[in-house]
């Protein structure tokens, strides 16, 4: 008599997790390139600090900077996107990257900022406690990957990434509602528009530079070496960081844990 009842709880569960795993492997995908760009920019200024350990966290809260107001990210990514490309076709070769990510910088803090003040129906003023939420998870999953990194020695960064990328997102789904709770009002809407507005335009900025870069060397100038260790480490890293975030979000599907409405 129950036979039918429990086909479609199996079936719900099963459509449940496919879904999710699919939402994790896309976040899983943009951590892993954050994570790696990170990871090659921190050697290459040899900044002094772990660079695993930096790239966790700025990957962390970037990454959760940019998932937290989704619909302005997609507004700038088609904003930002021709404008990357006609500076690339006007500047001068090799490119300033640091000049680039200025002027879409400046493009993006003006268009978020409007959209803070005039899209009164969205969720862009949570975006300051979901940043802060990012940069927690990343900073914990990161201690935790020092801690690991102790006990066992060359892993690689693929490996890294499927470990540290589901971590975060756990870490980030279990502390985000009481970061909304407490500090959704530490900036005004103008101010986390402009916050997101500036993280999205340098995010799509600078993977405009690699993969234009990737095609003719010449554009990255100096910084051909982040270019060759971006192009060593991301594909497999890419892969690590839609398998572990995949497989955590089937996890999640399967486990039925409610859904973020925040």
């Amino acid at each position: 008599m129950h036979q039918p009842s429990s086909s479609l709880s199996i079936s719900y569960r099963i459509r449940e997790a496919l879904i999710r795993g699919a939402i994790w492997a896309f976040i899983g995908l943009l951590y892993a390139m954050l994570f790696i760009f990170f990871v090659a920019l921190a050697d290459y200024w040899q900044l002094p600090a772990n660079p695993v350990f930096l790239a966790g966290i700025l990957a962390g809260t970037f990454g959760a900077l940019i998932y937290s107001s989704m619909r302005l990210a997609v507004l700038m990514t088609a904003i930002i996107s021709p404008v990357s490309i006609f500076y690339f076709i006007l500047a001068s070769w090799p490119i300033n990257l640091l000049f680039l990510l200025l002027t879409v910088s400046v493009v993006g803090a003006v268009i978020g900022a409007l959209y803070g003040v005039f899209s009164l129906g969205s969720r862009v003023h949570r975006a300051d406690a979901k940043t802060l939420a990012g940069f927690s998870a990343g900073w914990l999953a990161s201690l935790g990957y020092l801690l690991i990194s102790t006990l066992i020695e060359d892993v690689s960064l693929s490996t890294i990434v499927a470990f540290m990328c589901p971590m975060t997102g756990i870490l980030y789904v279990w502390m985000v509602p009481s970061f909304v709770k407490h500090y959704d009002d530490l900036l005004p809407p103008i101010g986390d528009g402009l916050m997101v507005g500036v993280g999205v335009a340098g995010f799509v900025a600078l993977t405009f530079f690699v993969m234009i870069s990737s095609v003719d060397s010449q554009v990255a100038g100096p910084l051909i070496s982040v270019l060759e260790q971006v192009q060593q480490t991301l594909p497999k890293a890419v892969i690590g960081g839609i398998l572990g975030g995949g497989l955590a979000g089937v996890a999640s599907g399967l486990l039925l844990t409610g859904w973020q409405d925040l």
